[in-house]
């Protein structure tokens, strides 16, 4: 687990329905179970509006109230809801979250945040709409033949056992994390 102010950090982007979600708890799943990783996640909330919170709980009572934070805590899993009152930019949240013992930070979303990026593209349009983004280290679909069509690292997105080592791999290369 690092401890450094540093925390590596790797986006996720595409489009809706490209399988952002799915390449990302992937990742994570491999991360945690197979590279024994502290891993944190984030996902930008593009669509507009607020993320759910469960009503009726105490938690959300606080919140309701006007709490800034609230928090329930478990066993061993501890949820909490945090309004700054104002919106925080992806720099901002990821500061906040180099606060924990994490080994990377992977954010889905925020296309247009400056951090390493896994595009994740299923056609023509998607595969030109991802030349005008930055910081690109690799290009992900589920069609090949897309992805002959790209100059920089690609991975196939078919059978998890296929992609996801060389993927993790490459991430970890690209970011500044040693294997």
């Amino acid at each position: 687990m690092k401890n450094e102010d540093s925390v590596p950090v790797c986006q996720i982007v595409g489009h809706k329905n490209t399988g952002k979600t799915t390449l990302m708890r992937n990742l994570v799943e491999y991360y945690d179970r197979v590279k024994g990783f502290q891993v944190g996640a984030l996902k930008h909330h593009g669509h507009g509006g607020e993320p759910d919170m469960v009503k009726g709980t105490d938690s959300h009572r606080h919140f309701q109230a006007g709490a800034t934070i609230s928090a329930v805590q478990g066993e061993t899993i501890m949820q909490m809801a945090f309004n700054p009152k104002q919106t925080w930019d992806l720099e901002t949240i990821v500061t906040f979250y180099q606060q924990f013992p994490l080994d990377l930070i992977l954010v889905e979303g925020y296309k247009k945040a400056a951090y390493p990026k896994i595009v994740v593209i299923k056609d023509e349009e998607e595969m030109e709409w991802s030349k005008t983004l930055s910081n690109v280290i690799a290009v992900t679909s589920q069609n090949d033949l897309l992805l002959d069509q790209i100059q920089q690292q690609t991975f196939l997105l078919d059978e998890k056992a296929n992609y996801l080592p060389q993927l993790a791999d490459w991430i970890m290369e690209n970011v500044g994390m040693e294997r």
